[in-house]
């Protein structure tokens, strides 16, 4: 072939190619130089020219799976041909055209197939998030967004991907392991919902050690709460309440019952509940302060037959009736005389005075 039909082909594949898509194959070298056809021995661009032709055989093929496939092929079987930056860019705008189509299965076929071959490009990933999002592909789309995520430590993928683990698929493990990263990223190691919902699913999963671990960071995120929505203000006192009655009932269960009571007491702050009560009352029986066990009980029992009890107060409140005329019956000759008074008593009394020394 001669000068000018070589120059002319050059030319060509410059026109061709000279495109950058998607910020993919920015920096790349995309003109084919003539000075580097025009030294090709005439067998040599021979076979340039077949491999040309099959170059334009693929970018021109309009069915886009069709063409993404032949090109790829081109681009296995040939790695060290010129036309090597012409044939990405083909298939670069294949992957274009499947976003501006909307065609989200060609996109994530071809993304994938990409990543595969050339294994770690970042705009391929989130092709690869776009495609199986829409098509709603969990595991694909998980997988994706992980791997951006080694790209760009965005804190807005970590917690979609936790959000997913969580509401999805249902792994407390892998929601767990996305939280912990979560959580180490800047400001966010009092994001108070996220802290509670590990703190739940370690209460779930009776592990007392993690329990102990996350229930004072909960607090203190809690303390740190800046103006919280009406929803959430709503239920803090709740959230604390729980929080606190669980550290009691872990410093009760290691016989630790000072410490305990501190915290019921702190429980009761937040709210009344006879439960609170009720492990106030075992502590004091167990410590053989019997006049004041006996109140506890009492408090026990009254809110649980109150008209605004909850099911879980209605369901102490008979063991507390049972356990105070125990104490009771062995204070009084084994009879209920004056029981009255320890009601009305128990009404009146403050829960700080509740522990301290009685007569």
């Amino acid at each position: 072939m001669n000068r000018y039909s070589k120059m002319l082909l050059s030319l060509l594949l410059t026109s061709a190619t000279a495109l950058f898509v998607c910020g993919i194959t920015t920096g790349r070298a995309f003109a084919v130089q003539d000075e580097a056809i025009e030294q090709m021995t005439d067998e040599e661009y021979e076979a340039y020219e077949a491999e040309y032709e099959i170059w334009e055989t693929a970018d021109k093929e309009t069915d886009i799976l069709k063409s993404g496939t032949m090109l790829f092929e081109f681009l296995q079987k040939n790695p060290k041909s010129l036309l090597v930056p012409h044939a990405e860019s083909s298939y670069m705008r294949l992957l274009a055209r499947c976003i501006e189509e909307k065609k989200y299965q060609e996109l994530l076929t071809l993304a994938e197939q990409w990543n595969a071959f050339r294994p770690g490009n970042e705009d391929i990933i989130r092709m690869i998030v776009l495609a199986a999002g829409e098509l709603k592909h969990a595991e694909k789309y998980l997988w994706a967004l992980e791997e951006l995520y080694k790209h760009t430590t965005q804190l807005d993928i970590a917690k979609r991907i936790a959000g997913i683990y969580k509401e999805e698929m249902k792994n407390d493990a892998k929601y767990i392991e996305w939280v912990e990263i979560i959580l180490k990223g800047p400001g966010e190691e009092s994001n108070f919902p996220l802290l509670y919902d590990l703190f739940h699913i370690y209460s779930n999963k009776k592990d007392t050690a993690r329990m102990m671990e996350y229930a004072p960071l909960v607090l203190k995120a809690i303390d740190q709460l800046q103006n919280p929505s009406p929803d959430i203000a709503k239920v803090l006192p709740d959230i604390r309440n729980a929080l606190h009655h669980a550290i009691g009932v872990m410093h009760y269960n290691e016989k630790k019952y000072d410490d305990a009571i501190t915290y019921f007491l702190r429980a009761l702050r937040d709210k009344k509940y006879s439960n609170g009560y009720w492990m106030i009352g075992n502590i004091l029986w167990e410590q053989n302060r019997i006049l004041n066990a006996r109140l506890a009980f009492a408090k026990a029992q009254i809110l649980g037959e109150s008209a605004e009890a909850s099911e879980e107060d209605k369901a102490i409140a008979p063991r507390a009736k049972e356990n105070m005329e125990k104490l009771h019956r062995a204070l009084q000759n084994n009879t209920l005389i004056g029981i009255d008074r320890q009601y009305t008593r128990a009404r009146e009394i403050s829960d700080e005075d509740l522990i301290k020394p009685m007569n």
